[in-house]
This record gives C-alpha cells, sequence and structure tokens, in this order.
C-alpha cells in the first residue's frame, strides 16, 4: 500500500510545469506579480510548478510568452 502511494505521488509530481518556478525565480517574479502580467490565478501557477494541475495549451503559450523563454524551454 504503501508503494502504491509512494509511486502515485511520483506520478503526480511528473505533471505540471516543473520548469515554472525556476523560470519565474529567473525573472525574479512572485507568483502573485506572475499571475498579474498573465491573468491567471495564483492558485493555478502554484498548482502548475508542483503537478498538482495539468497544464492546458494556453497556459503554456500564455507563460512562454510572459517570461520571455520558448514553450520548449518551459516544459523540457
Amino acid at each position: 500500500m504503501k508503494a502504491q502511494a509512494t509511486q502515485s505521488k511520483a506520478q503526480s509530481r511528473r505533471r505540471g510545469l516543473p520548469n515554472l518556478r525556476l523560470w519565474r525565480q529567473r525573472r525574479g517574479l512572485s507568483i502573485g506579480q506572475l499571475a498579474d502580467m498573465t491573468g491567471l490565478r495564483r492558485t493555478t501557477i502554484a498548482h502548475l510548478e508542483d503537478g498538482r494541475e495539468e497544464p492546458q495549451p494556453y497556459h503554456v503559450r500564455l507563460l512562454a510568452r510572459v517570461l520571455e523563454i520558448s514553450q520548449l524551454e518551459l516544459v523540457s
């Protein structure tokens, strides 16, 4: 049972945009500032960063444009 919980947790970590936090911090932005710049909710950005939410294509396009990076840099 414990192994299943660990495996499930590991799979949920693969979702989201793990590089989002890195790029946001490199740009010196808080979650709130990035939310204001993109029009996304703070919770959406936090969930994308920690893998609790799958990014929609428009999330990737919007965040990459605001962070001035390619979409590939954001997802890889």
